[in-house]
């Protein structure tokens, strides 16, 4: 039996399941160990693996090859900087995430950086800084391109759910999606519309934002309901500061959601930060707790 899945989120192509468990089995065993106010055994826990299908994507010559390597380089903020709907997209995007406050606060201080990101981009840029902390866009941005390749392109969103389908056992009573992983946890259930779940858990959820949801397949899936189908619990945990949710309470849009808040402090978007909070300990250890020890 595997008690609970996780599913990862960005940037994670160079590393593997393994690899991955090694942070976040023990975060998550500490969410627990804080919930249950004493120290217990980590229940059945696993997690699924798909970053490497962006890199075989890539070798396909599907999309721009190679890492994103800052903001700083214009050639880094478009995937092709021909393609003027993504260019609009991510303008539309990081807009989203940004208030006029914001951008009228960046524009009174001193300009740094993003000299070389296209113009157009460089106001909301830093105005996302400045509202949620040096290397905001950066992390944004990096989260909203694949979060746009996988929802955009067909042959990859294939085999990133084939992945979580061979992963997933039908005795899965817990999802745990961080990230772009949410998204991928809630197209899980949406295409699995029979599948009983417990509980689902998103960190660091862009589910929230309008940019992303326009790209789904169906984003109100489970609204009329509360929740998506078959799922009996979903615990959105995310940090006010986090810059891939924009402080966006999934409730707002799915009544039945439980949205709880953190302060993930200077890593606001970090996935083992997010495991070891109480507020996701509790989440877990309330459906687990029996098989734990």
């Amino acid at each position: 039996m595997t008690a609970a899945i996780g599913i990862h989120g960005i940037g994670k192509e160079q590393l593997g399941r393994r690899q991955m468990l090694v942070d976040w089995a023990p975060a998550l065993g500490d969410g627990l160990e804080r919930a249950a106010g004493r120290p217990v055994d980590l229940p059945p826990f696993d997690l699924v693996y798909y970053a490497d299908v962006f890199l075989k994507a890539c070798a396909d010559g599907r999309k721009s090859k190679g890492p994103i390597p800052g903001l700083e380089d214009t050639g880094a903020w478009l995937a092709d900087p021909d393609d003027k709907t993504e260019a609009d997209e991510l303008l539309e995007a990081v807009a989203e995430i940004v208030t006029a406050e914001d951008i009228a606060a960046s524009q009174a201080a001193p300009p740094k950086g993003y000299t070389r990101v296209p113009k157009p981009f460089q106001t909301v840029v830093r105005a996302a800084d400045w509202r949620y902390g040096p290397g905001a866009a950066l992390l944004f941005v990096g989260a909203l391109r694949q979060v746009r390749r996988y929802l955009g392109d067909g042959v990859l969103k294939q085999e990133v759910d084939d992945r979580v389908d061979a992963a997933v056992p039908e005795d899965c009573r817990v999802l745990v999606g961080h990230s772009l992983g949410s998204v991928v946890a809630f197209e899980y259930l949406r295409r699995h519309g029979r599948r009983r779940l417990d509980l689902l858990v998103t960190l660091g959820s862009p589910l929230g934002l309008r940019v992303v949801r326009s790209r789904m397949p169906n984003p109100r899936y489970g609204a009329v309901r509360r929740l998506p189908a078959g799922t009996r619990a979903w615990v959105n945990v995310l940090d006010p500061r986090d810059p891939v949710t924009a402080g966006r309470r999934l409730a707002d849009l799915w009544p039945g959601v439980d949205d709880r808040f953190v302060d993930n402090q200077s890593d606001a978007h970090s996935v083992t930060r997010y495991l070891g909070k109480i507020e996701t300990g509790s989440a877990v250890w309330g459906v687990l707790k029996e098989t734990a020890s």
